[in-house]
């Protein structure tokens, strides 16, 4: 009955039968895991055993927007928390920078293989979260290239997956079964941090009557591409990962002016002939790396060095300017990390993305930096996750049967949204419908109100 309504919700959520963004279009289950199993995994790697959950996880496909508009199918991971009487928060984790297409967290999963993605599944959602982890664009298809460092792309995959797992939720069944409610978390490290305020600025702005971020966890991005990264790659630092550079700069190439731009306009004969090999999803950073310029800059053609400099009206410069992430102000809570010590993004990044913001007005936003003797962006990524996921603990709230307004308990409130419900017939969202229909029979009654009234902690 569950699954007659919220299908009803989503026909009139998205209209069609036809495929369209955010349709899911097939899932696959990797893996199961029990509690003992999960903390069994955390002692060993030596963290505390913190598992409330078993969890399974699935591989996802679902239906999202290209550069041209039109739509197309992407990948991801979700891990499920086992429980059929509770309703859980969605948090959406944003991985750092990949380049291979087996790297992509659909295809490695769960697993030794992609440490950053085993840590996070195995930490959150036996906590109590419907973890959703994106591929992100191109990542995982050997037929797409990845727009990296774009703000826009990463808005489309997570939106797009966030409503792929809402409609997962109508299908999945027994143990598995699980429902959503309204409190939704982002959080990412390095691009992912990136992808996160992407994110969250893109909902902000225009998902709004959709989804409403609870608080977000940008950690070790490059928000301020126009102006600290360009600053940066300019001075010529000692780059410990120099194919960034180039992944950028392919990325907005072939975004903005499409596949069959002409490198041989930017860059030296040799890599206009060697950069669309190299990132084509089977290369990795240190066979790259390995094949780079001192100065990877040296890869661009002098003149087109020279204006990239000195010309603000460079395709380089307007293209980094337009995914820079200062033109905004957050409405929902933002937690800024970053290590000073970070040899591949400046700390300054977080520092001016947190001064504008703050300068314009934001509410609540605050940032924490890491003292440099912690070492660089590699090693402080873990501490910045772990406490940002501390915070994130403290805005949890998992929801029971009854509790309408997902704060985690049951009050008045909650009983007058179910009378609402009844009486009025408002509209209520999915989770609302799941929260209020108490005895199961997929409706709104009396006899839910009753129930609900009967659980009141005030």
């Amino acid at each position: 009955m569950k699954k007659i309504f919220s299908i009803l919700i989503l026909l009139t959520q998205f209209g069609h039968l036809h495929a369209e963004a955010g349709d899911l279009i097939d899932f696959n289950h990797q893996t199961t895991m029990t509690v003992e199993d999960i903390n069994i995994i955390l002692w060993f790697a030596g963290f505390d055993p913190v598992a409330d959950y078993s969890i399974s996880a699935y591989d996802i496909h679902y239906e999202s927007h290209s550069v041209s508009g039109t739509v197309d199918t992407l990948s991801g991971l979700v891990i499920i928390p086992h429980s059929s009487t509770e309703a859980f928060p969605i948090l959406t984790y944003q991985h750092g920078t990949v380049i291979l297409d087996s790297q992509a967290p659909s295809i490695t999963g769960i697993s030794a293989d992609n440490l950053e993605i085993f840590l996070i599944s195995l930490i959150t959602a036996p906590s109590g979260f419907i973890t959703v982890i994106p591929d992100y664009t191109g990542i995982g298809d050997p037929d797409k290239y990845h727009p990296y460092i774009i703000a826009n792309s990463h808005t489309q995959a997570l939106v797009n997956m966030i409503r792929g797992v809402k409609q997962l939720s109508i299908e999945l069944e027994g143990n598995d079964e699980f429902q959503f409610n309204d409190q939704l978390f982002l959080a990412g490290y390095s691009d992912g941090g990136y992808a996160t305020l992407a994110s969250q600025k893109g909902i902000q702005i225009d998902y709004s009557d959709e989804l409403s971020v609870t608080a977000s966890f940008p950690m070790a991005g490059p928000y301020d591409l126009s102006g600290t990264m360009v600053d940066y790659f300019f001075s010529e630092p000692e780059y410990t990962q120099p194919y960034y550079v180039p992944y950028v700069l392919t990325s907005h190439l072939w975004y903005y002016q499409g596949l069959d731009v002409d490198f041989a306009e930017y860059f030296e004969p040799f890599w206009a002939d060697t950069l669309p090999s190299l990132f084509d999803g089977t290369h990795s950073g240190s066979e790259i790396n390995e094949l780079m310029p001192e100065n990877p800059l040296d890869i661009l053609l002098d003149d087109v060095l020279e204006e990239f400099e000195n010309d603000e009206g460079h395709f380089f410069r307007q293209s980094l300017e337009e995914n820079t992430l200062l033109d905004w102000v957050p409405e929902s809570p933002t937690y800024f990390y970053h290590g000073m010590g970070d040899d591949i993004v400046p700390y300054q990044n977080a520092q001016i993305a947190y001064d504008t913001f703050v300068a314009n007005g934001a509410p609540d936003v605050w940032l924490t930096l890491y003292p440099e003797e912690l070492g660089g962006h590699s090693d402080v990524a873990l501490t910045c996750i772990l406490a940002g996921y501390t915070v994130i603990l403290e805005y949890q709230r998992i929801s029971p049967k009854g509790d309408m307004n997902s704060d985690g308990i049951i009050t008045s409130e909650d009983v007058n949204l179910l009378r609402e419900s009844i009486l009025i017939e408002n509209d209520v969202t999915e989770f609302q419908w799941w929260a209020g229909d108490l005895d199961w029979d997929a409706t709104h009654s009396i006899f839910d109100l009753l129930g609900a009234s009967d659980l009141t902690e005030e």
